[in-house]
């Protein structure tokens, strides 16, 4: 059995060689598929910085065009606050003036009446006295001016 125990020798030879090499290869490819996998992950994570980037740029840049609105706005709002004091002041103004031209219209009226009455009372003396006055003309009057409460 000497030839016997050679040729398992020799095939064991052999073998671990080639046990040797398979382990060698397959070590290899997990090393190669671990190294695929890395790179696949570190693109995708240099991937996700890059829409991260994207993100953040049109952040700030609608923030910017919010911001810039809004200060528009501010001013806008500001103008029309301005505006309204300055009409409301203006209408407090007119409603003032309005009212006192309606007391002086008022205080006119109320001396026509009264001269209208003085007219009346020496139209009255004059024919009692057996005078005749003057007829009623457009430079004498009478003249009607707003509704007549006597």
């Amino acid at each position: 059995m000497p030839g016997l125990t050679d040729i398992l020798i020799q095939v064991g030879v052999g073998v671990v060689p080639l046990g040797v090499a398979y382990l060698a290869f397959k070590s290899a490819t997990d090393a190669n598929k671990k190294t695929q996998q890395t790179a696949l992950a570190q693109a995708e994570h240099q991937a996700e910085i890059e829409r991260s980037k994207v993100d953040a740029e049109a952040f700030l840049r609608a923030k910017t065009i919010y911001e810039d609105a809004l200060t528009q706005m501010e001013r806008q709002m500001s103008r029309v606050h301005s505006q309204a004091t300055q009409l409301s002041t203006d209408l407090i103004t007119e409603q003032s003036t309005s009212t006192a031209m309606r007391d002086q219209i008022r205080r006119l009226q109320a001396q026509i009446r009264a001269l209208e009455r003085t007219v009346m009372t020496l139209r009255t003396q004059l024919v009692a006295a057996g005078l005749s006055p003057l007829p009623a003309s457009e430079t004498t009057g009478p003249y009607v001016i707003g509704p007549h409460h006597e």
